[in-house]
């Protein structure tokens, strides 16, 4: 079983080195592609052994493009701050949810940590696909190709945010199989100021106008909690939905 790991990129200096490195550590081929960036992404990611291709558009286009040029019989879908942990492993299904470490530093890092701890432990629940709070990353190339199909061209071409809701969306759609969670099997570095954060998720708000009219819409209202969780458990993610919500919100309406 070959693995391929894809990672879209602009501008991810700081740290795509990390995530090339741990990911020839489990993968057979990395596929960077960057969407020009300024910076020295492509040279680092060169250096380090991924294959780079150049794609000017969305992160979606990214994701697309790279399962293309893909040669795996599985594409993981990374983002270029995460990388592998030991305990990915123990494959067993064509669609696959990769649980998330949290590093980093900052309130931001405190705050994901805590949301993530208490999602993870009620993976179940969350792997719905409309609303759950865990989007699986890894899947059979085969079956991923397939759902790249179903996306309108006006989505492809401009989406940046939920765009790995959409994937998952589509390749359901598809596959009646089980979704398999494993547990610890990413790191995901988590470091922005609370300003930083804040402004990324407007920028996601307006982004995700491009849902509006669509099938996909549906994702920006079901998805404004964790499914299955205590009271308590709500009352202490309510900061972080605030921090997230009403950026987006302002991004989203406005």
């Amino acid at each position: 079983m070959k693995i391929s790991v894809v990672i879209p990129t602009l501008n991810s200096e700081r740290t795509i080195r990390l995530a090339v490195v741990s990911s020839l550590r489990v993968a057979d081929e990395v596929i960077v592609v960057d969407s020009y960036s300024t910076d020295r992404t492509v040279e680092i990611a060169e250096k380090e052994g991924a294959k780079v291709l150049k794609v000017k558009g969305s992160r979606l286009i990214g994701r697309i493009e790279g399962a293309k040029a893909a040669s795996g019989d599985y594409v993981v879908n990374l983002d270029s701050d995460m990388y592998f942990s030991e305990n990915f492993k123990g494959f067993e299904e064509k669609v696959i949810a990769l649980g998330e470490i949290t590093v980093g530093k900052g309130i931001v890092h405190k705050l994901m940590i805590l949301d993530r701890e208490i999602v993870h432990k009620k993976w179940s629940e969350n792997l719905t696909v409309l609303n759950g709070g865990i989007i699986p990353r890894m899947y059979d190339r085969q079956l991923l190709l397939k759902a790249y199909e179903m996306i309108p061209s006006s989505l492809k071409d401009k989406l940046n945010a939920f765009e790995d809701s959409v994937i998952y969306y589509n390749v359901m759609k598809l596959y009646k199989g089980k979704v398999q969670f494993i547990p610890n099997a990413v790191y995901h570095i988590e470091d922005d100021s609370l300003w930083g954060f804040m402004r990324k998720w407007y920028k996601y708000g307006k982004n995700a106008k491009l849902l509006r009219g669509t099938e996909y819409e549906r994702f920006i209202y079901e998805r404004r909690s964790r499914p299955g969780l205590t009271l308590g458990e709500k009352v202490k993610l309510f900061p972080l939905m605030v921090i997230k919500g009403v950026p987006f919100a302002l991004g989203y309406y406005l």
